[in-house]
């Protein structure tokens, strides 16, 4: 990004922090004061963030306040910060249980974002860092997310590339519809060394009040410690603890498989 790029979009940050629960509509001349920033600046930066539908303007007063793309980043940023409050009991309790790495993922853009996470005290170890963005198709909580999307955007994912990360990683679009299948109708997604090589995972889906799945909880380790065995243990448990995590966002149903 070019210097007067920047210079731009400081400039129209500083505009949007003047915008306050005590003064939520603003006018030109105002905020130039406020700013020590000419009007006519002012006004070329308030009409293009209006423009963009960050911003309303009152027809009558001429005055400005946020808009509707604020509104849609808030809930985003909120359903987020949301799920990871109500799943963050249920992620200590599952690392209690298994002592291994456990991690909450949210979808974006047709992505898995991991967006909460617990390490394994042990030295071998999965590492997460919150933030990572990840495939959907590669990857228990990936599958959990890709599984209970809408028909028509399983569809757009499966037509994109599907990237082999490792010799387990499914990229038939058949095997893979069938996984999915399987998945739903178990309620849980399993992952051998789909994404890692050596490491299995186990994730269960996360319901909104609406009944969409917002988020998926995992757990994964290391094969030679977290084995095949262990998949079948904990599968019911981490079945329940996604379950507890969508009542608390208001979900009503009982979940996949769980009480």
């Amino acid at each position: 990004m070019a210097s007067g790029e920047i210079q731009i979009l400081s400039r129209a940050i500083a505009v949007l922090d003047c915008f306050s629960s005590t003064q939520p509509q603003l006018g030109v001349r105002e905020i130039a004061r406020q700013l020590d920033m000419s009007a006519s600046t002012v006004g070329r930066l308030l009409a293009a963030l209006h423009s963009a539908g960050i911003l309303n303007q009152d027809a009558a007063t001429r005055l400005y306040r946020m808009g509707p793309k604020v509104m849609a980043w808030s809930s985003i940023y909120t359903r987020a910060l949301d799920v990871r409050e109500s799943a963050r009991p249920m992620l200590e309790e599952m690392h209690r249980l298994t002592n291994e790495t456990v991690s909450l993922y949210s979808l974006e853009r047709m992505e898995r974002v991991c967006v909460d996470c617990i390490e394994s005290s042990e030295i071998v170890r999965v590492v997460l860092r919150v933030g990572e963005r990840m495939p959907l198709h590669a990857g228990s909580s990936g599958k959990i997310l890709l599984a209970y999307m809408p028909p028509l955007e399983i569809e757009k994912v499966l037509s994109g590339s599907l990237e082999k990360m490792t010799a387990n990683t499914i990229t038939s679009r058949k095997n893979l519809l069938k996984e999915l299948e399987t998945i739903r109708a178990r309620g849980y997604a399993t992952s051998f060394g789909e994404r890692f090589n050596e490491v299995i995972g186990l994730a269960a889906p996360i319901f909104n009040a609406t009944g969409k799945v917002v988020a998926a909880l995992n757990v994964a380790g290391p094969k030679n410690r977290f084995t095949e065995a262990h998949v079948g243990k904990f599968a019911p448990r981490i079945i329940e603890l996604a379950n507890r995590v969508s009542h608390a966002l208001g979900y009503p149903g009982k979940g996949p498989l769980g009480p």
